[in-house]
This record gives structure tokens, C-alpha cells and sequence, in this order.
């Protein structure tokens, strides 16, 4: 008799990206002189992108400022599966067949409920408020040079938040087959509300960074008078060259707090970490190039520390 396969292809995914990104990341810093422009494209885009550009590498990348369609993408399907969430434990409703399919394919056969519900609200409740807030930043904030990013990337920003909305949901309470939902709000303990607080103040610092970035490309009026690169002194940039990748960083820390007995959700915190940690050391590294004046003391990522 054959067995079905049990495997969790979300979790999969996001290890295969933490790795990539790892592995990626060190070859590119001990051996990118020796590396085709096809292979180094993907990963330097925006400020580090390559020039002279390579035609062909260059049919696969779009604008950057499509960052912002990840959020109007993401911003109203987390709103959905918030009222989804609590309807199904308010009312006590059925989940059709085809959730427990879908989500038994992608989350394996032997998934369990290890997420309480009132924690899985919580957390939807957190991403809602920070994935509005990040494409309010993307359409209304940031000022997108003319830069270019490769389509995988472009592709990976989709499947990151599908991810995260399978991954919570899949182990959710009332979400498994055979489970049972017994949501109550009391048992959100005080460690994680503060959790959630920090969430959301670095979803806000994150905001306040943002427009720092957007204020070096517009003149007295507000209005943007140039799409250059230059050195942001304000804010946490004082300390560090990525603040925004740190306050990304602690999001999903303390997401990851929230939902402690989840098992796949952790996945996605080791992904951002890896990515974010790389993004701020090339970001740090781009700008010792680029500006002589770039203050020795900033750190990359902790502050007084690396």
C-alpha cells in the first residue's frame, strides 16, 4: 500500500528562501567578482543595482516601485481572513471541505491545531494594522527612484504574505481537522500584549523612518525635486545603517512570541531575519562606498554593537 506524502510545503518554502538568501549572501560577498551578471542582478537592485545593465538579465526585472503592490495585495486579504477568523469562532461555524483540503495539501496531513485562536486574532489584528499602514507608505510616503528589481523578487513579496496567512491559519484552533475552537480573549496574557505594543511601535517607527528617506528627495514645499541617493542622518539612521530592517526584524520576533506554540510561523521569523540582516549589511556596505562622509561610527543593524 503506498503512503500519501505528508509534507509541509509552506515551511519547505521558507527554508529553501532562508538558505538561498544565506547562501547567496556569502557568495556574493567572497566571490563577486567572479560571478555572472545574470547571478548577481536578482540580488543587487534599487541603490546597488548593476550598471552597465545586462539586456537580457534585464528582461526579467520591473520597477521598483511595484514594491507597493505586495501591500494592495496583502493590506485587504488579511482584513478578509481577519472577518473570516471571527466569524468562524464567534459563531461557531463549519469550515468547508476544501479549507481542510487546501490547507492539508500545503501544511501536510499531520498538521495540529497548536495556535489558540484568541492568539491567531491577535496576530491578524497586528498584521492588519501594519500591512495598511505599509501600503498607506508605498502609495502615499515613499519616493521610488527609477530603479529596477528582478521579478523573482517581485514574486517572493506575494509569497511571503500567502504564506504567513497559511501558516497561521493552518494551525489555528478550529482550523484542523477533528479540532475544536474555545476562543477567550482573557487568556492573552500581558507578555503578549506587550509584545503587540512593540509591533506596533515599530510599525510606526518604521512610518517615521520612512519619511525621513522620502524628505532627502523633496524640497521646502514637499515636493520632490530629485530621485538621488543621499546620506539620512535623522532618527535611528544616528546609530545604524537599516532601522528599517531592524524595526522589521523585532515585528516578526515578536510575532513569533505571539504565536510561540505555532511550528511552521517560525519559519517566516528565520527568513525576514536573514533577509533583513542582509539587506542592512549591503545597505551599510553600499553607503561606505558611495559617501566619503559617511560616518564611521554607524553601526549595520544592532545599534552600538554591529
Amino acid at each position: 500500500m503506498i503512503q500519501k506524502m505528508d509534507r509541509n510545503i509552506v515551511r519547505d518554502i521558507f527554508i529553501l528562501k532562508s538558505m538561498n538568501t544565506i547562501m547567496g549572501g556569502l557568495v556574493l560577498h567572497y566571490l563577486e567578482p567572479y560571478l555572472p551578471l545574470w547571478i548577481k542582478r536578482p540580488f543587487f537592485y534599487g541603490k546597488y543595482g548593476i550598471t552597465p545593465p545586462y539586456t537580457l538579465a534585464a528582461t526579467f526585472e520591473v520597477p521598483k516601485r511595484w514594491f507597493r503592490h505586495f501591500y494592495i495585495f496583502c493590506a485587504p486579504a488579511m482584513t478578509i481572513t481577519l472577518c473570516l477568523i471571527l466569524y468562524k469562532y464567534l459563531y461557531n461555524t463549519n469550515v468547508p471541505e476544501i479549507v481542510f483540503t487546501l490547507l492539508d495539501t500545503l501544511l501536510g496531513t499531520s498538521r495540529k491545531p497548536l495556535i489558540p485562536a484568541e492568539d491567531a486574532i491577535l496576530a491578524f489584528v497586528i498584521y492588519n494594522i501594519h500591512c495598511w499602514k505599509r501600503l498607506y507608505e508605498t502609495c502615499y510616503v515613499s519616493v521610488f527612484s527609477n530603479q529596477k528589481i528582478h521579478c523573482i523578487v517581485y514574486l517572493i513579496g506575494y509569497i511571503h504574505y500567502i504564506g504567513v496567512i497559511l501558516c497561521i491559519i493552518g494551525e489555528s484552533e478550529g482550523l484542523v481537522r477533528g479540532s475544536y475552537a474555545n476562543m477567550n480573549l482573557h487568556n492573552i496574557t500581558t507578555i503578549k500584549l506587550i509584545c503587540a505594543l512593540i509591533c506596533l511601535w515599530s510599525s510606526y517607527m518604521q512610518l517615521k523612518t520612512n519619511f525621513i528617506l522620502a524628505n532627502l528627495r523633496k524640497n521646502t514645499d514637499g515636493d520632490v525635486a530629485s530621485l538621488e541617493y543621499k546620506i539620512p542622518y535623522d532618527g535611528l539612521f544616528k546609530y545604524i545603517a537599516g532601522p528599517l530592517q531592524l524595526l522589521e526584524t523585532i515585528i516578526y520576533l515578536m510575532l513569533s512570541v505571539i504565536l510561540w506554540p505555532a511550528s511552521t510561523y517560525h519559519y517566516i521569523t528565520y527568513w525576514v531575519i536573514a533577509n533583513q540582516v542582509e539587506c542592512a549589511f549591503m545597505a551599510h556596505q553600499w553607503y561606505r562606498k558611495t559617501f566619503e562622509n559617511y560616518p564611521k561610527e554607524r553601526k549595520i543593524i544592532i545599534p552600538f554593537i554591529w
